[in-house]
C-alpha cells in the first residue's frame, strides 16, 4: 500500500477521509503535479451531516458509504489505512498503527511510515464532553458511522420490547439542540410512525423525547425567527424542550439537570459541541486552541510547524472578527476547494490568497418533507427565511453537491434516481 503512483511528483499526504479530506484528494488526484495519498482508520467514507438519519434508521448499512479503495483508483489517488500514530515534522513522517481484521487480531498491515511533501491534517473531531460525569459511559455519540449503528439497534431493540405494551414508554434523552440534536430528535419521530406503519411496532404516540441545551433557544447559532420556526415544529411533535438548563451528572438510566431535576432515560445522547481529539497534543508542537483544535493561518497553515496544514473539523481558523470559522461541511468543503487550488498554485511558484470563509446560511432537517433554515442576503448581515419543502429541496441539494464533486455530476443524478427507486419499493425505515 506504500507504493508511489506518481513518482517523482510532489507527496501531499492527507489524514482523515471525512468531507474535507476526500475532497481535497478527490480534486488533488486530478493534477499530476501530485502523488496524493489519503490515510484513514476506516474503510470508507460518509457524509456526516447524514449521521441523524442512519441512527433514526432512515439509512441502511453502507447505503452512503464511499469505499475509499474504490474511490481512490478511479480518481488519481491512493487510500492508505491505519490510524495516525505519531508525526516527526523535522524528518516529515508519520507513523500508523497495525490494521487488524475487524473483531480480531489477525494482521492485515504491520506498523509503518509513510514520507510527505506537504501534510494535511484533516481527521475530524469528537463530541465535546465538557467534562461532565457520566456521559463517556452511558452516553451514545454521533460522531461516525458505527456510533450511528450501533444506537440505531439499541432504537429497535427498545421499540420491539416495548411493542404491545400499554405502560411502556419510550424514552430518549438528547443533549444538545444545535442541528444535530434537532434534527436527530426530529427523525426519531418521523421513524417510529414508520416502524408502526412498515413493521407493526408503536407509533410515536409512545414516544418520550427530551431535547436539553444550555442555551435558551433550540440552534442558537441562528436567527431567533428561525430558532422559533424549529421549536414550533419539535412542540407539534410533542419534543420536551429543557432548555437554559445544563446536565451535571449522567447516570445509566438518567440525567440530573443543573435545576435539581432528574429526566429517566432509556437511550441517552450526547450531541453538544465538539473539541479535537484528544492524540493531537502528542503530534508536535502545534499551536492549539482551547478545545483542541489546530490554530492555522490564512492559507490554512498550521501555525508553529512547516509544510503541514489543517482543515475541516480539526482546525481552528479564525475569522475577521476573531470568531472560528464553524465546524461545519460547509466549511470542511470551502476550506478543500481553496486549499486545492492555493497547492496548484504553490506548485507553480504562485502566492495564493487568503481563505475567507463565506457562510452559506443554515438549513436543519426536520424530516421526510419539511426543514427549515436562512440563507445571508448580502444585505446588512441580514438573513432570508426557508421554511418547509423548499427548504427541504435546498437541504438534499446540499448532499447532491457533496456527491458531484466525489464523482461527478452524471453518477450523483444516478445516485440520486438510485436513492428514488429504492424508497419506492421499499420501507423508509430500516428494520433489521
Amino acid at each position: 500500500m506504500n507504493s508511489t503512483k506518481r513518482p517523482g511528483a510532489h507527496r501531499v499526504v492527507i489524514v482523515g477521509g471525512g468531507a474535507a479530506g476526500i475532497e481535497l484528494a478527490t480534486r488533488l488526484g486530478k493534477s499530476q503535479a501530485f502523488d496524493v495519498a489519503l490515510v484513514d482508520r476506516d474503510s470508507s467514507h460518509f457524509w456526516k451531516p447524514r449521521l441523524h438519519e442512519l441512527a433514526a434508521g432512515l439509512l441502511g448499512d453502507g447505503e452512503e458509504a464511499v469505499p475509499f479503495l474504490a474511490h481512490a483508483q478511479a480518481h488519481g489517488y491512493r487510500f492508505e489505512p491505519g490510524a495516525l500514530l505519531g508525526l516527526n515534522a523535522a524528518e516529515k513522517t508519520i507513523d500508523l498503527e497495525a490494521v487488524h481484521l475487524p473483531n480480531t487480531d489477525e494482521l492485515i498491515l504491520p506498523p509503518r511510515s509513510l514520507t510527505y511533501d506537504t501534510l494535511v491534517l484533516a481527521f475530524g473531531s469528537r463530541v465535546n464532553d465538557f467534562g461532565t460525569p457520566g456521559v463517556l459511559e452511558n452516553c451514545d455519540m454521533l460522531d461516525s458511522p458505527a456510533q450511528a449503528i450501533a444506537l440505531r439497534r439499541k432504537i429497535l431493540a427498545l421499540a420491539l420490547r416495548s411493542a404491545g405494551d400499554p405502560d411502556k414508554r419510550i424514552r430518549v434523552g438528547i443533549v444538545g439542540a444545535g442541528a444535530t440534536g434537532v434534527e436527530l430528535a426530529a427523525e426519531l419521530h418521523h421513524a417510529f410512525n414508520d416502524m408502526h406503519r412498515y413493521g407493526g411496532l408503536d407509533s410515536a404516540a409512545k414516544l418520550d423525547v427530551t431535547l436539553m441545551d444550555m442555551a435558551p433557544r433550540v440552534l442558537p447559532a441562528v436567527d431567533p425567527d428561525t430558532s422559533a420556526s424549529a421549536q414550533q415544529i419539535l412542540e407539534r411533535m410533542k419534543v420536551n424542550l429543557r432548555l437554559g438548563v445544563g446536565v451535571n451528572a449522567v447516570e445509566s438510566d438518567a440525567f440530573h439537570l443543573s435545576d435539581g431535576s432528574v429526566i429517566p432515560c432509556d437511550i441517552k445522547v450526547w450531541a453538544a459541541g465538539v473539541t479535537g481529539h484528544d492524540m493531537v497534543k502528542g503530534l508536535g508542537h502545534f499551536e492549539l486552541s482551547r478545545d483542541r483544535r489546530i490554530v492555522v493561518d490564512e492559507h490554512l497553515a498550521a501555525k508553529g510547524v512547516e509544510g503541514i496544514y489543517a482543515l475541516g473539523d480539526c482546525a481552528f481558523t479564525a475569522t475577521p472578527d476573531g470568531r472560528s470559522v464553524p465546524p461545519t461541511a460547509q466549511a470542511a468543503h470551502q476550506q478543500a476547494t481553496y486549499l486545492s487550488d492555493a497547492l496548484i498554485k504553490v506548485s507553480r511558484g504562485e502566492t495564493p490568497a487568503a481563505f475567507v470563509f463565506h457562510s452559506k446560511g443554515t438549513l436543519v432537517s426536520l424530516g421526510v418533507r419539511q426543514a427549515t433554515g436562512e440563507l445571508p442576503s448580502g444585505r446588512h448581515k441580514s438573513v432570508i427565511p426557508m421554511r418547509g419543502w423548499l427548504a427541504k429541496l435546498v437541504y438534499v441539494s446540499l448532499q447532491q453537491r457533496h456527491r458531484a464533486t466525489l464523482h461527478g455530476w452524471p453518477r450523483a443524478t444516478a445516485l440520486w434516481l438510485a436513492d428514488w427507486l429504492r424508497n419506492t419499493t421499499l420501507p423508509p425505515v430500516k428494520l433489521h
